[in-house]
């Protein structure tokens, strides 16, 4: 109490110091001791929320990148697809020699229509038949011509054109060449479906902490 009496006696501007000295030392304190724990729990939120957007920053990046793959999937399926127009499948080949078949009959004599062993690559296989036919050049290079158009993947090698022994006027020519028509075995296409399944749908991104 004496000291408090000494401090009232003092002059107003000294009272005034020391009661601000007391009231920082107090609000010091109270600062200190009292909101530690909120100070540490503050720290504590703030790194979460910062390892938040960190993992939220890279769930985007890897989303962004499925995204770009579940794209150039569909790209690719879609080139498959279009390729399976093309390379028909094994059930459907004897369908395609009879269009070829009719085909070579509808410009040409064919003297000849044997198909071969099987040739198989990595993907697909090819049934090799030997034809021989007999008819005029412009015939012939017509049914070559539509061969080039095809619907379906064929290839001509191996062929030979010499002047028919008896010549007419359907007839000036006798040809022999390989025809392949290409396919893909059930066994190469279930293996292709097995290896090009798209990626499974990924997590969203965690929500960015405020």
């Amino acid at each position: 109490m004496n000291r408090f009496k000494k401090i009232l006696e003092r002059p107003a501007h000294q009272q005034l110091i020391v009661f601000g000295l007391m009231a920082l030392l107090i609000y010091g304190m109270f600062w200190y001791f009292v909101t530690s724990d909120m100070r540490a729990e503050a720290a504590n939120l703030r790194e979460q929320a910062e390892q938040l957007q960190r993992q939220n920053a890279a769930a985007q990046i890897a989303m962004q990148h499925i995204n770009e793959f579940r794209a150039a999937y569909a790209r690719v399926m879609a080139d498959y697809e279009d390729l399976k127009a093309l390379l028909p499948e094994q059930r459907e080949l004897t369908n395609i020699l009879d269009g070829l078949l009719r085909n070579a009959r509808g410009r040409l004599v064919v003297r000849r229509f044997t198909p071969k062993e099987d040739i198989n690559q990595d993907f697909y296989s090819g049934k090799p038949i030997e034809v021989e036919v007999s008819g005029s050049y412009n015939s012939l290079g017509q049914f070559f011509a539509d061969m080039a158009t095809y619907h379906r993947i064929v290839s001509i090698t191996d062929f030979r054109i010499l002047s028919a022994p008896e010549q007419g006027s359907a007839r000036t020519i006798d040809a022999q060449f390989l025809l392949t028509a290409y396919y893909v075995s059930p066994e190469r296409l279930q293996q292709a479906a097995s290896t090009s399944q798209p990626p499974r749908s990924a997590a969203q991104p965690t929500p960015t902490a405020r």
